[in-house]
């Protein structure tokens, strides 16, 4: 279900995707005859988000803002429709893609704080098979992270048309938002989220040394006027609310 769309400069159009787990953004490019997706939920948004994106121009990448299942896992089944689509991820994701390494399992707290009000907010639970088969934990997923068509890049480029790449890691290493610096819309992925309507600073974090350093960077960036993040709706920024 699309909640939010707004028109940017250059015949951009931005809609806010209310998957099942989480948020999808849609970046219409009709001078570029593209689409692209910031982030992909989970295999379940396939059916409904293909629907959607077939009245679009045709899909030229998914650009992921982490590597976390409800964020990327859903690319395991769009890259079987969207056969000249890549997925983007940046370039400190590749361990965790390739499974050099593993990444942490939340904590109680964690699940109580922040995990357990996500899913409150989609009415989303996982499945028994969905927990067994590991692809709510760990990586690369047990059902079989397709290693094709993945591409990686750096916070020099712009990877999403007419948006400046920012790093905010903090609660993954690779984890990076993305600024239009015309109408002012910074597209969070978790760093950031909004629970219950008000704009919260994600406590679930592999590292609270680099989660401060982006806030930081993210209260010195100009020009900032609403966060779109990964889960919950869009709202209005201002620094004193995180």
């Amino acid at each position: 279900m699309i909640k939010t769309t707004q028109t940017l400069t250059n015949d951009r159009i931005l809609h806010q995707y209310w998957g099942a787990a989480s948020n999808i953004y849609i970046l219409e490019c009709p001078r570029l005859s593209a689409t692209f997706l910031v982030d992909c939920g989970m295999p379940s948004d396939l059916e409904p988000l293909t629907k959607i994106l077939g009245k679009m121009p045709p899909l030229k990448a998914v650009v992921a803002t982490h590597f976390h299942v409800d964020h990327v896992s859903g690319w395991i089944k769009l890259q079987t429709v969207f056969e000249n689509s890549s997925l983007w991820l940046n370039d400190l994701a590749a361990p965790f893609v390739d499974g050099r390494r593993r990444i942490p399992l939340p904590g109680i707290v964690d699940y109580f704080r922040i995990l357990r009000p996500c899913m409150q907010e989609y009415h989303y639970f996982p499945r028994l098979q969905e927990m067994s088969n590991g692809a709510l934990y760990g990586t690369p997923f047990k059902g079989g992270f397709p290693p094709e068509r993945i591409d990686y890049f750096s916070y020099q480029q712009e990877i999403l048309p007419g948006f400046t790449t920012l790093p905010t890691p903090g609660h993954r290493p690779d984890s990076v938002s993305f600024f239009d610096p015309d109408s002012g819309i910074l597209i969070s992925g978790d760093f950031l989220l909004v629970l219950n309507g008000r704009l919260t600073n994600n406590s679930f974090v592999e590292s609270q040394a680099d989660q401060d350093r982006s806030i930081a960077r993210i209260k010195s960036t100009q020009g900032i006027r609403f966060i779109y993040p990964g889960h919950g709706v869009c709202v209005p920024f201002t620094k004193e609310l995180i």
